[in-house]
């Protein structure tokens, strides 16, 4: 009987012990997610998102760690998990004090047996120059740093794969979105699967689009389930003098899109939507005009 009780009260005690360790690991990285995203000094930043990644890498170490949704992170990072439960993203940014951006993420796995982890090096930097970026293959070390808020899987087909939907600051005046495409060789992650139609009835097709636009605006980009079609604002000059300079770029009320077809995305203009209120309401905003959040959000969540 006493044997009994104690292997009880030890068995409580280890369990509680436990829950107080998660506790206290989830106060240490929401306390650093906070320092990241909003402390007034650039090297406190900085060192503070490297001290939240060695304990966040820990934290998934632990078993089962795919089940944990850690919905106490979302004010700092982004996490979108794969309709199939295949894998998740974790993707964040930290700020610079010239108004740069630094993306970190990683792709998790989801595999029962170990931790199955693949970090994401931003590469933003050196593919800003590239001219072929909307066509390169990028392996998860060259990746184009986003903040991702959707994942569309393309799933049914010979080669299935992934549309990540991004959020892109770039500048002090401009920011862009991002349509990323993921699938999986040999069991790791690779982005880059030339599926999305550059224009109407071009028959070329990238592997990624990037939408620059000012900063002075919002744009929508998202999965519009109902209409089976990615929908995104059509971006325009706001004068002929600025032809060219997308960075300056701006939405004109009108719609276009990607309806898919023999599994690709084929490039739809003008298209005429209905419920356009409840799509204007989901435009994902740029943190910096939002002071109550510290990431970029969907409106209404």
């Amino acid at each position: 009987m006493r044997r009994f009780l104690f292997l009880v009260i030890f068995a409580t005690q280890s369990f509680f012990c436990f829950s107080q360790n998660k506790t206290s690991l989830l106060d240490s990285l929401k306390k650093l997610g906070t320092q990241f995203t909003s402390d007034s000094i650039e090297a406190n930043r900085i060192s503070a998102n490297y001290d939240f990644i060695k304990l966040f890498v820990n934290s998934l170490k632990e078993k089962n760690s795919f089940l944990n949704p850690y919905s106490q992170l979302s004010s700092f990072i982004s996490i979108e998990k794969s309709d199939d439960n295949k894998f998740r993203v974790f993707s964040w940014f930290t700020q610079l004090d010239n108004g740069d951006y630094r993306y970190y993420g990683a792709i998790q796995v989801n595999n029962p047996q170990k931790l199955e982890l693949y970090p994401l090096v931003d590469n933003s930097q050196n593919l800003k120059v590239a001219s072929n970026i909307a066509d390169t293959t990028l392996q998860t070390n060259q990746w184009y740093g986003s903040v991702y808020y959707q994942i569309l899987p393309v799933l049914g087909i010979k080669n299935p794969y992934y549309i990540l939907f991004g959020w892109k600051g770039k500048t002090l005046q401009s920011n862009a979105k991002v349509l990323e495409t993921l699938s999986f060789k040999n069991g790791k992650p690779v982005f880059g699967n030339q599926v999305l139609e550059d224009a109407e009835k071009s028959n070329g097709f990238h592997a990624r689009i990037i939408f620059d636009y000012t900063k002075d605006a919002d744009m929508m980009l998202k999965y519009v389930k109902n209409d089976k079609l990615i929908v995104f604002d059509h971006l325009v000059a706001p004068s002929n003098k600025v032809k060219g300079m997308t960075d300056l770029y701006a939405p004109d009320l009108s719609y276009d899109g990607y309806k898919f077809k023999s599994g690709k995305w084929v490039y739809q203009e003008n298209l005429k939507l209905k419920n356009l209120p409840e799509i204007s309401d989901e435009i994902f905003i740029d943190p910096a005009k939002d002071s109550q959040n510290t990431k970029p959000v969907i409106k209404g969540n």
